[in-house]
């Protein structure tokens, strides 16, 4: 072939070439410069983070639960009651029938305010303990707690939230629609149901995190272990970010978290206090605040009985109990809210005319606790008439309330009667119990 030919079979095929090209632009979609960024952003993703907030997906809100425990008195229990009143805040109470008999009064007024009991064993936890011993127990609990408080019972626990599937058998025997459980999916909350069972179960939050783990998302949790609010409020946090898609698939579907708080701590130690507020009041966009049957309306997982998860995990032990800062030293709450307060902040309280108690001291207290017993001790050594009222007397709610009332306020650990023992003498009212109310009670009576 000669080099003419060449060249003009090498210009043809570059005609051709050209309007292939040409052709491919005219009638491909065209492609914006929006379009162009676009494509960017979706592999870019700090260019996602610039996006306008209208068009980013709104998260789904947690459904949540306090979850309250208390075994010493209604001092931090009340305290932190009426703050979650303030709030809307819904609340499970973990007691035992002996505490809702000695504390009666306080605990009728207490499940008034969106607190609903769970009847706890508090001496041990249900785990492998035989079926006669855990009926026996349930139904000693139910009929204690109910024959104070005219409410059924519906929801059954013991020590570490234990349970075990002869509990489930126990409380589906008796009509017990709920019972808790040990956490099993981290600090998210999980309920079970089972196949052939009425009784659902609700797994708590548990803590994660290494240096406090397996306790439940708790505040005594972490205090126990040398932890400070900030690392609770921390794993709080956590726990409130939205579930992704391998939570999901490990725990189920449902985003669920029940805080917890010993209520002696959470409700009565000032800095526990203020982070407790401080979450309350911060987290309101992601948490809703539910009952108990709302939250278990849905079960994240259905289950034949041998399926189910039980964690027995608990390592309080006693080289494993070591507060950074021991309680008696932590910083207290100042006029924190007694019982029948709850729920009436910012209102004005009544004013009476102070009357003297003459001739002795009158103390209405309830036998237990630091402040109390330094009190029975104080009492029985000075020589003077002195009265003392327990809680458990038919009317000591009654003689207490005539009495009080004739004082704007008490004196001493509380200036709203917020600690036992409430001590009357001459034309002065104390509550709790010190060094310093030693000496003024002593003071008043001239020794």
């Amino acid at each position: 072939m000669s080099t003419k030919n060449i060249i003009i079979i090498g210009l043809i095929l570059l005609i051709v070439l050209l309007g292939f090209g040409f052709l491919a632009v005219i009638f491909s979609p065209e492609i914006t410069q929006d379009q162009t960024v676009t494509k960017k952003n979706n592999n870019d993703p700090a260019a996602e983070k610039k996006q306008p907030e209208s068009e980013k997906q709104a998260q789904p809100k947690a459904e949540s639960m306090m979850i309250l425990i208390e075994f010493k008195d209604t001092v931090g229990l009340s305290n932190f009651v009426n703050e979650m009143e303030q709030r809307d805040i819904h609340g499970l109470l973990m007691v035992t029938p002996e505490f809702v008999q000695d504390n009666c009064d306080d605990i009728k007024e207490v499940i008034k305010h969106n607190v609903e009991i769970v009847g706890t064993n508090v001496e041990e936890p249900f785990w492998d303990v035989p079926y006669e011993d855990q009926k026996e127990r349930i139904l000693e609990i139910k009929q204690g707690i109910e024959s104070c408080t005219n409410v059924p019972v519906r929801i059954i626990s013991s020590r570490y939230m234990a349970s075990d599937t002869t509990t489930l058998k126990v409380a589906n025997e008796l009509g017990i629609p709920y019972i808790t459980a040990r956490g099993t999916t981290d600090t998210k909350a999980t309920v079970y149901a089972i196949e052939n069972y009425d009784t659902k179960i609700l797994s708590v939050s548990n803590i994660p995190i290494v240096t406090f783990k397996y306790g439940s998302l708790c505040d005594y949790s972490f205090f126990e272990r040398a932890g400070e609010p900030e690392d609770m409020r921390a794993e709080l946090d956590r726990a409130y970010q939205p579930l992704s898609d391998k939570e999901k698939a490990r725990y189920g579907a449902y985003h669920k978290v029940t805080p917890v708080s010993h209520t002696w701590i959470g409700g009565y130690l000032e800095p526990w206090q203020n982070m407790w507020q401080d979450f309350w009041d911060n987290k309101k966009e992601q948490i809703e605040w539910v009952t108990l049957d709302e939250l278990m309306a849905e079960p994240d997982w259905t289950l034949p009985l041998w399926q189910l998860p039980i964690n027995k995990n608990a390592p309080y032990t006693p080289e494993k109990i070591r507060p950074l800062i021991p309680y008696e030293k932590e910083e207290k709450v100042q006029n924190p809210c007694a019982v029948q307060d709850i729920g009436k902040a910012g209102q004005e309280q009544e004013s009476a005319d102070t009357s003297a108690v003459d001739n002795k001291i009158l103390m209405f207290h309830n036998g237990t606790g630091p402040m109390c017993l330094d009190a029975m001790e104080f009492v029985e050594d000075i020589n003077y008439p002195v009265e003392q009222v327990l809680n458990d007397e038919e009317n000591f709610r009654q003689r207490f309330n005539e009495i009080k009332n004739k004082f704007e306020q008490s004196q001493g650990v509380s200036d709203s009667f917020g600690y036992y023992p409430i001590i009357f003498v001459n034309d002065k009212a104390f509550s709790g119990f010190n060094e310093q109310i030693k000496n003024q009670i002593l003071s008043e009576i001239g020794q």
